[in-house]
């Protein structure tokens, strides 16, 4: 009787742990037990021999370690359900109380190190750590569900849970540091003691509990995840070992790895990498930055054409180089064994990746820019060309100054140091730039004042030309016998410029028309109107009635046709007495400030003046001179030479 019951007892504690013996943890975790094993081994246990055979089963004592490994693998297919389930996305610690009792913790330990209670400064320590770490455990155990939904590989779980357990050392090492603490604050009944106890064995105890969780996970990974060959196993590394382990060229690769550090098989998957990203870049690269231009401009006209190809353009060569830059970042961890020079190589991998992005971004902003400044300039002439040029400039610099900050952070350079060591050195940059920083400045002056635009034909006392382009520190200038003249800003800030371009309507026409003094008074009179009514009714001269002014307001400070540059001036009227003729000014202006069009206008002109003098039966007027030659008191009027010559 007596050994069929203990067989059956046996059999009930026995069997579901060699039925469930790769997942149940057979050894108990180190907790402390405020319960005395005293209090446990009083219990009162029924006799079994007053008791049926079923209930004396039943009423068999465990010891208190088997009650706690049962727990604990309870516990484990707890945390493997709840994974399973996904019940860990949905949090149960609140994150705003958390914030503010860990808020309110780091406040206490501060007070209390300032008054020197460094009993209390441990108690709040540990409380604050029980509750990150309590927070932390969820939050790994919800990156595991979410890694599982992502399908990411098994050493990406491995990674996850062995950094976590790292940090659950590093806890033991603190909570070992406090072990003396506790050993003397135990039995003492000052409630700051009390409170650090309890502190102490929660932080003791769940720090235990958690790497006992996170060991079983990380040896039972198949437990909530499924094994997937191509994401755990199916990679470069197994590609290489396949090649190397062929027969006959397992002993070269074994001679080259020996001697040069590489092997066939690494070899031959860098190649084909590199063959790959050639034949990609050859035939998919241009047709995805199409595909990628067409869909951000949709529109079918020709400008949406125009821009779809400036964009293409712009997407299309950072991408080859992308891809080649990340054949050789593949290269570098293939062929590269050496963690400290891939360390090294990285950052400026990460850089070069940053400047092609950056080249990207800037090549496709300023087609952009450049596109619809064009219309924009179509639309609104007045809006100036090089400050759009001097906008592109600034951001390219900016973005310039962008990647070398990110190539420092990735070289592990402080950014924080350089900036105050600029604080220092400053005055000894600015002085060392102080014309640059002048440059700069009168070019910001120049864009302002709005003194002369790109294009703009300008004279100064040393330079006379067309305006190619105003850059941050010089302005360069083209001369009209086609030399290329740059001119610091500063200089050109400082002195007169005259500026031929600011006339919007005129250019002037003025010259001095001469008659003989055989003409009679009335005939050149009339001349003169008709000379008048022919400027008048010329389309290429501006006159009132075809020509409109400015708009004009009650009170001007400025009157507008000087501030833009409309000038309709006409004036016909004798002038004076000449030496050999009598004069009549002709004052005008022509309406197209071109040089080109005003001399066909100014032609124009000179050709129906001369039908007009013919018309009114006056002649034009040449020098002349007469001699009078006095003899006897007779005077003989003697035309001896008339000198003519025309003007």
């Amino acid at each position: 009787m007596h050994l069929n019951l203990l067989f059956k007892t046996l059999l009930i504690l026995i069997f579901p742990i060699f039925l469930y013996s790769q997942n149940i943890e057979k050894e108990p975790v180190k907790l402390i037990k405020t319960e005395t094993i005293e209090q446990v081994q009083n219990t009162q246990v029924p006799e079994s021999s007053n008791l049926p055979e079923e209930k004396a089963v039943e009423a068999v004592e465990k010891s208190p370690v088997e009650r706690q490994i049962e727990e604990q693998n309870k516990l484990l297919e707890e945390v493997v359900n709840n994974i399973n389930t996904e019940k860990y996305l949905k949090p149960s610690i609140d994150r705003t109380a958390y914030r503010k009792e860990i808020s309110l913790l780091t406040n206490k330990i501060n007070i209390n190190r300032i008054q020197k209670n460094t009993l209390a400064v441990k108690r709040d320590e540990l409380k604050r750590l029980y509750l990150k770490q309590e927070y932390d455990y969820e939050q790994t155990l919800k990156s595991i569900i979410v890694a599982k939904k992502e399908y990411k590989d098994k050493k990406y779980f491995e990674d996850l849970i062995e950094n976590r357990l790292k940090e659950l050392e590093k806890t033991l090492k603190l909570i070992e540091e406090n072990e003396k603490y506790y050993k003397e604050e135990e039995k003492s009944v000052n409630s700051i003691s009390k409170a650090f106890t309890e502190n102490y064995i929660e932080l003791h105890n769940q720090t235990h509990t958690q790497i006992f969780i996170f060991e079983y996970l990380s040896n039972n990974i198949s437990s909530f995840r499924v094994t997937n060959f191509f994401l755990d196993e199916f990679n470069l590394q197994y590609l290489i070992n396949q090649i190397d382990s062929i027969y006959g060229i397992a002993f070269i690769s074994g001679l080259t790895s020996y001697h040069f550090k590489f092997s066939i098989g690494q070899i031959v998957i860098v190649i084909f990498i590199m063959g790959l990203l050639r034949l990609l870049n050859l035939k998919i690269i241009s047709v995805f930055a199409n595909l990628i231009a067409k869909f951000f401009v949709r529109q079918k006209d020709a400008d949406s054409e125009t821009i779809r190809e400036y964009l293409k353009e712009s997407i299309n060569t950072p991408l080859k180089y992308s891809l080649y830059l990340l054949g050789i970042q593949i290269s570098v961890f293939i062929l590269v064994d050496d963690p400290e020079l891939i360390d090294k190589i990285m950052p400026w991998i990460n850089t070069t990746y940053m400047a092609l992005l950056t080249w990207g971004l800037y090549a496709i902003l300023n087609n952009s820019i450049s596109i619809y400044a064009h219309n924009l300039l179509e639309k609104y002439p007045n809006v100036r060309k090089e400050m759009i040029v001097f906008i592109l400039r600034i951001i390219k610099i900016i973005l310039i100054l962008l990647v070398i900050l990110f190539l420092f952070t990735q070289l592990g350079i402080d950014i924080k140091a350089i900036a105050a060591s600029l604080g220092v050195g400053g005055i000894a940059i600015a002085l060392a730039s102080k014309d640059t920083l002048a440059n700069f400045f009168s070019s910001l002056n120049i864009m302002t004042d709005n003194s002369f635009s790109q294009g703009d034909w300008i004279k100064t006392s040393d330079v006379e030309g067309t305006v190619v382009d105003i850059r941050m520190r010089t302005t360069r200038i083209r001369t009209f016998d086609n030399a290329m003249i740059t001119v610091p800003n500063t200089e050109l800030a400082n002195t007169p410029i005259t500026n031929w371009s600011k006339r919007r309507v005129g250019r002037r026409i003025k010259m001095n028309l001469g008659v003989t003094y055989d003409s009679k008074m009335e005939d050149i009179v009339q001349l003169k109107k008709d000379i008048l009514n022919m400027l008048e009714h010329h389309p290429g001269i501006a006159s009132s009635a075809n020509t409109k002014s400015g708009q004009t307001r009650i009170f001007e400070a400025i009157k507008q046709d000087d501030l833009i540059g409309i000038k309709k001036t006409l004036l016909v009227y004798i002038d004076s007495y000449g030496a050999s003729s009598i004069d009549i000014l002709i004052y005008c202006f022509s309406r197209s400030p071109d040089w080109e069009e005003w001399l066909i206008t100014k032609e124009d002109v000179l050709i129906k003046l001369e039908a007009l003098v013919k018309k009114n039966n006056c002649d034009f007027a040449y020098p002349t001179q007469t001699i009078l030659l006095k003899k006897d008191e007779e005077v003989v009027d003697l035309v001896s030479e008339k000198l003519s010559s025309m003007s």
